[in-house]
């Protein structure tokens, strides 16, 4: 285990406007409210990659990306979430794409989507060890629906769609914060770091 420098954690996703999002912020207020010394013992940050998988279904159906894709500001229904509870974002914050030094810094990657690990491993095999899906960390067995392509439909609504639709975004927030509770004490035992926890999490 470490003795001096804090476990890097990553969360991923697409854009790094919503689920990866969720994680760096909810994650660290998740930690305090079990033991506040977790957050010495882990430092926490998200960022986006796009899976050659969703290019090509992207691709063949004509949509394109946001220019830029990258370097925007979180998703304004992850910003209310997060001011709700009591999470007030710097209006500076924006988003960034994953790179080959965050892989090599990371400790523990969790992504949002089964192809983002497995594209992530080919590239990077030397990381395959600390590469997980938010799935595995949860041991979620059910349908987690954001990560069915075929629902967001494929035509120039979709990143409008999958970002800013409320009725979809805040089902994914929802989700997402459900599995992420569910994997806290997983992720924290694969980083190997002592829980210790004060009192059980809940629906933060």
């Amino acid at each position: 285990m470490k003795t001096k420098n804090p476990f890097h954690l990553v969360f991923v996703c697409i854009s790094n406007r919503v689920r990866s999002t969720l994680g760096e912020f909810l994650f660290p207020k998740m930690m305090r409210e079990s033991n506040q010394k977790l957050v010495d013992e882990v430092r926490v940050s998200s960022a986006g990659f796009i899976p050659q998988t969703l290019r090509d279904r992207l691709t063949k159906a004509r949509v394109s990306f946001p220019e830029p894709f990258y370097n925007r500001p979180m998703a304004e229904i992850t910003r209310v979430t997060l001011l709700k509870k009591g999470l007030d974002v710097s209006g500076d914050w924006r988003s960034k794409e994953l790179s080959p030094e965050m892989v090599e810094n990371a400790d523990l990657m969790i992504t949002a989507l089964p192809e983002q690990k497995e594209e992530l491993i080919s590239l990077f095999p030397k990381a395959q060890a600390k590469i997980f899906t938010l799935r595995e960390m949860s041991k979620w067995d059910g349908y987690l629906f954001f990560e069915d392509f075929a629902i967001p439909p494929m035509d120039e609504t979709f990143w409008d769609y999958v970002e800013e639709d409320p009725d979809y975004v805040s089902k994914v927030i929802s989700i997402t914060e459900e599995t992420l509770i569910q994997a806290f004490p997983n992720i924290l035992k694969q980083l190997g770091v002592s829980e210790e926890r004060k009192k059980p999490l809940c629906k933060l």
